[in-house]
């Protein structure tokens, strides 16, 4: 899918038809003997369409999922530089099965959110406004943390209001 493609709608349809969503993580790092907060990870957890049949991890379902969480990653991140940079973590031909999505094979793309210079400094405020920014927006795409809701879309997490 080409740059000029890519709409809101767009996105927001990928969201849907595979029903992303999405967690943060912290991010740490041994430096010496302190193990140290040094950026976030955020995890975007994707799954096949309905009635897709699956064969293994990998397989051509997957690709497509895969294919739209990169879309998605390159819609949410910030665009200008940043002391902050949001390297994508190398796909992983495995699925996740998580009781939190009620253990639903799930394909996952990693974003990393760390310093562009100094990787092992602490996280600073640079790192936090960039995750809450990237929070935000798959909010606006309909992408709930946790665990997909196909009742209320780009609602919370299900069981809270």
């Amino acid at each position: 899918m080409s740059t000029t493609e890519v709409t809101p709608a767009v996105v927001k349809g990928l969201v849907e038809r595979f029903q992303v969503c999405w967690e943060a993580w912290p991010e740490y790092l041994m430096v010496g003997q302190e193990k140290r907060q040094i950026g976030f990870a955020l995890d975007l957890y994707g799954a096949h369409e309905d009635g897709a049949a699956h064969t293994d991890p990998g397989c051509p379902e997957c690709q497509r999922v895969l294919a739209a969480l990169h879309v998605l990653a390159g819609w949410i991140v910030p665009k200008e530089i940043r002391p902050s940079y949001y390297p994508l973590e190398p796909y992983r031909e495995t699925l996740s099965y998580s009781p939190a999505r009620g253990n639903r094979p799930d394909i996952t793309l990693t974003i990393k959110v760390v310093h562009r210079q100094g990787y092992e400094r602490p996280v600073d405020t640079c790192e936090i406004r960039c995750l809450r920014e990237m929070e935000d927006r798959l909010h606006e795409l309909g992408a709930p943390e946790r665990r997909w809701s196909p009742r209320r879309g780009s609602q919370a997490v299900e069981g809270q209001t």
